[in-house]
């Protein structure tokens, strides 16, 4: 527990030490009616002297004597006690990091430690703590972990409780360029699996290199037509291509892309500004296989693969693109080549279209790309906005070599410039009672999730406030 005291009139001028003794250096004198927090006790039995270590108001930290035999009390109970909340702090991938802590805690009284570290609050307090972007090894930040829950925004302002544990992870080998990123793109499907690129004239608005369509085969040439057999793709696990946030949603009227997840990067575009990030989409899913707003890692399944929007086939219509975070807004925006552009690579394998080699109902194709992330268990399914395409089963080889079936292209797509608002927490497109109840369910809790709107790690009013701000926001449109 954590006591608030009083200097008493008995104590004109109390003084306070470095230690529980009065061999300890004096650092401070406090005259009557200063007031602090005591937290921690030393009884020195030989002396009969009870110290207290206390935080005072103005900063100071230190010891003082409860009293003195003979003289009096010098420190009186000024209210009622609170319970303490410690911090245990620890870092991964960079030793030695300094953070900024607001407000300076109980037991250190600074504004910056170092850790590994301990920090002492009073139960229920707001604290604020800030990484730097790169640790003094040059390993580059990637998260909190706060009680096990991933946080990815430098800054994070959580409730303390009684006792939390938080890891700051660094990673050295986070792409920090956009050059580097779209070099390191991981296939989004699983490992040994192989599937065949391809676009058309008028892909992502005539422009048929800046997006792309995934089909998976059952085997691939390495020349044209650079497949032989199509395999049912229908509710495959789709993968982040890189770690972010992922956001949920469906296009309006469950046309265009259907089911979708943009997955945002913490790497700015060359030429961006300040809160603008490169991003991958994945569109036409069946289902989601992370939540709303949740943080994922290289290789996470996100979805599985469908038909959803405006799609006559299962398939994956993948792009890059910048986006913009801007309050409770997140901005798609330009498009980046992603065929046949040197510096993109999926799995170090270059993403290719050969214009001279078209293929019957699929446009133009190119060689195919093998996955490399391993599977792991997967995470329930989650329902979508858009109902599931009902997946046909078996395989859908054709006996020439052809697929028989028509593949999918997609009319209606995201367009140029979409705002997206981060308060339409379940991503159906609308920001109403449904993404209120969600946020009041986990009001209070720190938060790896879409309730956690602003980012900083906690489910609080500020959450609360940006909601009832946008309340109806892209209501119309959806419904």
């Amino acid at each position: 527990m954590a006591y608030p005291v009083r200097v008493g009139p008995n104590a004109s001028a109390l003084n306070v030490r470095t230690g529980p003794g009065t061999e300890n250096a004096i650092i401070a004198t406090k005259s009557a009616g200063a007031t602090g927090w005591a937290y921690e006790v030393s009884n020195n039995t030989a002396a009969n002297t009870v110290w207290w270590k206390i935080r005072w108001d103005d900063g100071v930290i230190g010891w003082s004597a409860e009293g003195v035999r003979g003289a009096g009390v010098y420190l009186s109970l000024a209210g009622q006690p609170r319970p303490k909340a410690t911090l245990y702090l620890q870092t991964l991938g960079a030793p030695s990091v300094e953070v900024q802590v607001s407000p300076a805690d109980l037991n250190t009284g600074a504004a910056t430690i170092t850790l590994p570290a301990t920090l002492v609050y009073l139960s229920g307090g707001r604290v604020s703590l800030t990484a730097p972007e790169v640790a003094p090894n040059g390993a580059r930040f990637t998260r909190w972990l706060v009680d096990g829950a991933s946080h990815p925004r430098r800054t994070i302002t959580l409730h303390a409780t009684h006792v939390s544990r938080i890891t700051l992870v660094y990673s050295p080998n986070a792409p920090q360029t956009e050059e580097q990123f779209l070099r390191s793109l991981v296939a989004p499907w699983r490992q040994g699996q192989v599937w065949l690129p391809s676009t058309y004239d008028t892909h992502a608005g005539n422009n048929p290199e800046y997006a792309v369509d995934f089909n998976r085969l059952s085997s691939a040439r390495a020349t044209c037509p650079y497949y032989n057999g199509f395999l049912q793709d229908c509710n495959e696990p789709m993968l982040a291509s890189h770690a972010g946030r992922v956001y949920t949603r469906a296009q309006s009227g469950c046309t265009g892309y259907g089911n979708y997840a943009i997955v945002v990067s913490r790497v700015r575009p060359t030429g961006g500004g300040s809160n603008t990030y490169l991003a991958t989409i994945y569109a036409h899913l069946n289902y989601f296989l992370a939540p709303n707003g949740a943080t994922v890692e290289a290789g996470a399944p996100i979805g599985r693969l469908g038909s959803t929007g405006s799609s006559t086939g299962p398939h994956l219509h993948y792009e890059i693109r910048h986006v913009t975070v801007s309050g409770s807004t997140l901005t798609l925006g330009a498009r980046v080549q992603v065929l046949n552009n040197p510096r993109v690579r999926l799995s170090g394998q270059p993403l290719q279209v050969n214009f001279n080699c078209p293929i019957s109902g699929l446009g133009y194709g190119g060689p195919a790309i093998t996955g490399t992330a391993p599977l792991g268990s997967l995470p329930p399914n989650i329902e979508p906005p858009c109902t599931p395409y009902n997946c046909p089963g078996g395989l859908t080889d054709g006996l020439d070599g052809l697929p028989d079936f028509t593949p999918s292209r997609c009319d209606g797509e995201l367009p140029d410039t979409l705002i997206l608002y981060l308060s339409d927490v379940n991503g159906d497109g609308c920001v109403d009672d449904a993404d209120l109840l969600q946020v009041l369910l986990r009001f209070g809790e720190t938060c790896d999730g879409g309730e956690d709107i602003t980012w900083d790690g906690i489910v609080d009013d500020a959450d609360l406030l940006t909601l009832l701000m946008d309340f109806g926001r892209g209501c119309n449109e959806a419904h």
